[in-house]
């Protein structure tokens, strides 16, 4: 049975917000998303505590559902009345403290921008605010939802998000798999040549919080399962495949032969990896295992510290660049003499790069402007070297690499390969064997693993402007 009480003004846009046992956060989600829009409609799903009596005494539109019917009808439902009231836009959150209602306000300003797309709150750019387990899931959900509607995707689970109301008007969609619901959206939105697009925002996982319902394993699978049957009802979907992850690396104005090569060089590492069983991969992998687990954590006397970048977070250092920084800063303070150089392009959505974050971080920090020089141009590891090469060959002392240890032994590998002299120093005080680590791990293997594959093809064909490119 649903009940229904609701109220008469209708703004642009609805907010709807599903919840279930959500007492402890729902009433200030709610008075913190009426200050966006005077329609908010909260579907309390069947909740056996006092989810609904949180909301008594707010102006919103309330659904009360007489038993839990998952979140995909609870959004359904909200969404239905949200079209009802004639509203052109729906923002979806959650009620459960995940999302900030003042985030709102972003996503509206990119929807000027980018008007009949669903605009999606992305989580996934700092990594260390998210669980591993969650963040693999969703990346591996990002990579069959970007395969599967023709484009990439960056953060397909995310609920905060903004629809068109019109993308609704003849929309059918199961709503039995509750976290399925979303994830198809995209898929048939995509069909009707609406696509998302992402906007940064913090990833929130409270040590208090509930436990989520989204369950990693057995979501992620029934997602997989779902865009399986797609895919295959249309032969797999070759042109799909081609534009959400080849046609990105080639640019709009003409063919460029070193992304070409590139993604054509990673098929073949992977054509390799898979006629090998993943042997190829294993000594790669044991090596960056040996090396993360026994590298110092002490910078030598001499030599220019490089700082290798980091993805931000805000425009701003993630937990994760900070660590890397701070062991930067603790080597130049240990040796007034030194110079650092602070490696990073503009990367993800941040407005600035990350070497210039990097080095106001330092400055703020204590460090002298004059200590430290950046090289912002580059959007990768082989990028940042090879355009700092010119400096770091100069130098009469081995440079001193600063990283993670698991991404220490790619960075002097390809350091070695540009015939840059240097020794590492690692970030982090110890390398742990930890799911998210070892995820990481595998990532480096197969990156030094599509190195060495390009490598060896130019050096067997004789390709010289491959080559140059890399070394």
């Amino acid at each position: 049975m649903t009940t229904l009480s609701t109220q008469a003004q209708t703004p642009n846009f609805a907010v709807v917000i599903p919840a279930y046992n959500e007492a402890a956060t729902i009433q200030d989600i709610v008075n913190r998303a009426l200050k966006f829009s005077n329609i908010v409609i909260v579907i309390d799903d069947g909740s056996t505590d006092n989810t609904s009596a949180q909301l008594d005494d707010l102006k919103i539109t309330l659904i009360k559902h007489g038993k839990n019917t998952g979140k995909a009808a609870s959004l359904l439902d909200g969404i239905n009345t949200a079209i009802l009231m004639g509203v052109e836009y729906i923002v979806t959150l959650d009620g459960d403290g995940q999302h900030h209602p003042e985030d709102i306000g972003r996503l509206l300003a990119s929807l000027q921008q980018h008007p009949n797309t669903i605009i999606i709150g992305s989580r996934l750019a700092n990594k260390a605010a998210i669980p591993a387990k969650r963040y693999y899931a969703n990346k591996t959900a990002n990579f069959w939802l970007s395969w599967a509607t023709g484009y990439l995707i960056e953060d397909s689970q995310s609920g905060f998000r903004i629809y068109p109301a019109t993308l609704f008007h003849q929309l059918s969609i199961s709503t039995q798999h509750s976290f399925v619901f979303e994830s198809e959206i995209l898929i048939k939105a995509a069909k009707q040549k609406i696509y998302s697009f992402p906007v940064p925002i913090d990833a929130i996982y409270a040590a208090n919080a509930r436990p989520s319902h989204f369950q990693g394993v057995k979501d992620i699978t029934l997602i997989t399962l779902m865009v399986t049957k797609e895919l295959v009802s249309h032969g797999m979907a070759p042109i799909r495949f081609y534009r959400a992850f080849i046609k990105p690396l080639f640019t709009n104005q003409q063919y460029d032969q070193m992304k070409f090569d590139g993604i054509t060089m990673f098929l073949l590492s992977m054509l390799i990896v898979i006629f090998t069983a993943g042997l190829s991969l294993l000594p790669f992998y044991i090596y960056i295992l040996i090396t993360a687990k026994t590298a110092k954590t002490l910078c030598p006397a001499d030599g220019t510290r490089v700082i290798l970048g980091l993805q931000l977070v805000n425009n701003q250092p993630s937990a994760e660049y900070q660590i890397r920084l701070q062991r930067g800063l603790s080597c130049l303070l240990e040796n007034p003499e030194s110079r650092s150089i602070i490696l990073g392009g503009i990367t993800g959505h941040a407005e600035v790069s990350e070497a210039v974050a990097g080095k106001d971080w330092l400055i703020s920090n204590g460090i002298t402007e004059t200590r430290l020089t950046v090289e912002n141009q580059s959007r990768n590891t082989l990028e940042n070297l090879k355009l700092s090469k010119s400096i770091l060959k100069k130098e009469s002392h081995p440079i001193v690499l600063i990283s993670h240890r698991y991404h220490l032994p790619r960075a002097a590998i390809l350091a070695n390969g540009l015939s840059i002299r240097n020794t590492i120093c690692a970030a982090d005080d110890q390398f742990s064997y930890s799911f998210s680590n070892l995820i990481k791990v595998l990532k480096e293997a197969i990156n030094i693993h599509w190195y060495y594959t390009g490598k060896t093809f130019a050096r067997v064909t004789r390709n010289k402007k491959m080559l140059a490119r890399i070394e």
